[in-house]
């Protein structure tokens, strides 16, 4: 294509899903060239704390973010999606890139790709659908199996139609080339708050979006109670806003440690998370915010999804699974309706703490 070539992107938006959708991403500005003007398309919806913007400005992957708002009322979806249209009309686009979630339905893959189309991209890119037993693939027991990580899934559509992949480069490690100024405001910050840095950092990520991802928060402080009376490190609580109560509780129990929840925008984030020797936290989007930096993660993982799918991208980490018969549920936002929560609960203090100490010793800590 030519070299003014206009490209759309789309994804979904959140902090984790923007995380998993860089190799993509990086395959994409790879074939079009550096050159090629790339939009992000991503939506807006309530809840939604992170944009892509955050995430990747400054990257040289996406050239501009266009938002779009997810309404719950559906005339208001009507009225914004033929609004869209129109804006979409109006800019020209080459083609159009699909990074959705890979467990789409077929009917609404299917859907977007009308979409795109009536909004004038005649160039569709990424759209391919994948079998039902390669997104759910089941073991023996009928339980969930493991399947391949979803930033794979997308590379894999990409693929498919024509767009040259490396598995090698594109799930490189670190994903986020840092501004300098997150650096130095991470480092002006640890330098005000830590009372011990001579001793390395390791951080800790007791909350998360949805509810069925949850650890209880008594676990978190005695796994971090543990860590303070071995006093070989010094404890960083990271998270956003929503997390800045529960840090506080957590340091004051503790009598030691730093409450960062809420204190760094996500890139402000990802330079406190750099400076780690590991960090432990559940299945959300400052886990993958740590991966995404090469920083290995206690990851607690719960059993609504397939094993593998969300986990956190890269070598060395210890995942935690407690498997239930209940597992495979895909709960979106909604708490766990079984009693006590098990492939939660199922993951012990013990557990934890043997995991983190094994991660404490790869690093001589």
């Amino acid at each position: 294509m030519r070299a003014s070539t206009r490209v759309l992107a789309y994804q979904i938006g959140s902090l984790g899903d923007t995380i998993v959708t860089i190799p993509a991403l990086r395959a994409v500005r790879r074939h079009f060239g550096p050159h090629a003007h790339i939009t992000l398309l991503h939506e807006v919806r309530t809840g939604l704390v992170t944009t892509p913007g955050q995430v990747l400005d400054g990257l040289g992957l996406v050239n501009e973010f266009l938002p779009y708002k997810i309404h719950a009322q559906p005339i208001q979806s009507y009225l914004s999606a033929a609004a869209l249209i129109i804006r979409l009309k109006a800019r020209r686009f080459d083609a159009v890139i699909y990074l959705a979630p890979s467990e789409r339905s077929v009917s609404r893959v299917r859907r977007d790709a009308f979409f795109f189309r009536i909004s004038g991209i005649s160039h569709r890119i990424g759209f391919g659908e994948f079998p039902p037993l390669a997104l759910h693939p089941v073991d023996a027991k009928g339980l969930p199996a493991s399947v391949p990580h979803e930033a794979w899934f997308r590379l894999e559509r990409l693929r498919r139609d024509g767009i040259d992949i490396s598995v090698e480069s594109d799930l490189s490690k670190p994903f986020l080339s840092l501004p300098q100024r997150f650096i130095d405001q991470t480092e002006q910050w640890l330098s005000v708050h830590r009372a011990s840095p001579q001793l390395p950092l390791v951080a800790i990520c007791p909350g998360c979006k949805q509810p069925a991802n949850v650890w209880p928060i008594e676990r978190f402080i005695e796994v971090g109670r543990r860590l303070v009376q071995q006093g070989d490190v010094e404890l960083v609580v990271v998270g956003g806003p929503a997390e800045r109560e529960m840090g506080q509780r957590m340091v004051e129990v503790w009598g030691a440690g730093l409450n960062a929840a809420g204190v760094f925008p996500p890139l402000g984030s990802a330079a406190l998370l750099a400076k780690c020797a590991f960090m432990v936290g559940v299945d959300t989007g400052t886990t993958h915010l740590a991966a995404a930096q090469g920083v290995p993660c206690v990851a607690l993982y719960g059993c609504r999804e397939e094993p593998g799918r969300f986990y956190p991208l890269g070598d060395g980490h210890i995942v935690l699974r407690h498997s239930v018969p209940c597992a495979g549920c895909r709960l979106i936002m909604q708490p766990c309706p079984v009693n006590e929560h098990p492939c939660m609960t199922g993951i012990t203090v013990e557990m934890v703490w043997q995991a983190v100490q094994a991660m404490a010793h790869n690093f001589g800590t």
